[in-house]
């Protein structure tokens, strides 16, 4: 006991038996996810090569690519999307790289921030394919 101002007392507990504090497990972003794997077409300096996009949101995506663009640079990405029997084109920027794996067989991949859908029809439809 540590005795604070005159007739008050406080009890400590040593922090080694002290219980750390327990936070719900949520996701940090609001919006809707689509984690499916996805066919698509993505251009990168004058070169459309064959993508597979696995988590796609309304403001970007991880894709997985044997072409790995730099950090910053801008893509343009064709995505077919299934449950609508539409597609939709986007442009956007690397945020982040990640590196692939030999060992674990695991191709590298990247997140794109979209700053650019070509239609409104587009961006319509991936609303519709990430609520259904």
């Amino acid at each position: 006991m540590t005795v604070m101002k005159e007739g008050t007392t406080m009890n400590l507990t040593p922090l080694h038996f002290q219980k750390p504090v327990q936070r719900p497990n949520r996701e940090r972003r609001a919006g809707q996810r689509d984690r499916r794997v996805m066919d698509g077409t993505m251009k990168y300096q004058g070169e459309y090569i064959s993508v597979e996009v696995i988590d796609l949101s309304e403001h970007g995506a991880y894709v997985l690519a044997p072409i790995m663009p730099e950090l910053c640079d801008v893509v343009t990405l064709n995505i077919g999307l299934s449950g609508v029997g539409d597609s939709v084109m986007i442009s956007g920027r690397v945020r982040r790289v990640t590196l692939g794996s030999r060992i674990m067989r695991r191709p590298g991949g990247f997140c794109i921030q979209f700053t650019r859908f070509y239609t409104r029809v587009g961006r319509h439809a991936l609303k519709e394919h990430l609520v259904a």
